[in-house]
């Protein structure tokens, strides 16, 4: 194609390109940098895209434009490309390459364009981490402690949250199942706000409860926290004591082992 090429004797990369952009021509020093291409856009970089398409859409006589395009060997080329229309149907480019200083620049921020990349998916895994730790702190939050064969005891710390309830209720339901305990005992003396639906996913449990014949007791019960488990007290039996040591020294709630 170069032999009969209108640019022989061009010092430059240059192509011939028709409405479609697929290249017609181009000149020796165009294939021994970017290799042969069928299409211009082939060898535009993704971020110059649009650009390209848009400008040489253009009807008019001369232009002048920078884009990135990148080399056969991979390299990333700032250039000023001058576009000049022969007819309706083509266009031709001549590709004039930054000096040194601007192409060091390009092939920095190509760097820190994969750097940028590589932050993405290490912000991703880190995101991933803190989400599993969150998680184990959330079961922290309501560990389940067994106090005898029928009795399960329920501390809860900070607010009483959906996340929360939803992070220790395996745990619990399998323990239930496990030991066959009749009793869980919430212990709410640390237990900060319970907000709406917090309460609706307690109030799941606790008919989870009923349908595996555990009754429930809570402790430590606020002012604010009977308000608030008021809500469910006519839907489910619950049964509250003023505090955990009232529980575990009165005959009335008795340990079965």
């Amino acid at each position: 194609m170069t032999m009969k090429s209108q640019f022989n004797g061009l010092p430059l990369p240059a192509f011939e390109v028709n409405n479609e952009l697929l290249v017609v021509d181009c000149s020796m020093e165009a294939e021994e940098l970017f290799g042969e291409c069928r299409k211009f856009t082939d060898i535009v970089d993704a971020d110059s895209l649009q650009k390209a398409k848009k400008l040489l859409r253009i009807e008019s006589s001369l232009q002048k434009f920078e884009l990135n395009l990148v080399s056969k060997r991979g390299d990333l080329l700032l250039v000023d490309v001058h576009a000049k229309r022969n007819d309706p149907t083509l266009l031709s480019l001549v590709i004039v390459l930054k000096d040194s200083q601007l192409e060091h620049v390009a092939g920095q921020l190509s760097k820190l364009r994969e750097r940028l990349r590589d932050t993405d998916y290490d912000l991703f895994q880190e995101k991933e981490r803190t989400l599993e730790l969150l998680q184990k702190v959330r079961g922290l939050s309501a560990p389940c402690i067994q106090l005898d064969k029928q009795r399960l005891l329920i501390p809860l710390f900070g607010d009483l949250t959906e996340e929360q309830v939803l992070a220790f209720t395996p745990r619990l339901l399998v323990r239930i199942y496990e030991t066959q305990a009749d009793t869980v005992i919430f212990d709410l003396t640390a237990m900060g706000r319970i907000n709406d639906d917090g309460l609706r996913h307690l109030d799941s449990l606790l008919q989870s409860f009923s349908l595996m014949g555990t009754s429930s007791i809570f402790t430590g019960v606020k002012p604010e926290h009977a308000k608030r488990l008021h809500r469910i007290r006519t839907k489910q039996p619950m049964c509250f004591v003023a505090s955990l040591q009232d529980v575990l020294s009165s005959d009335k709630w008795p340990s079965k082992s």
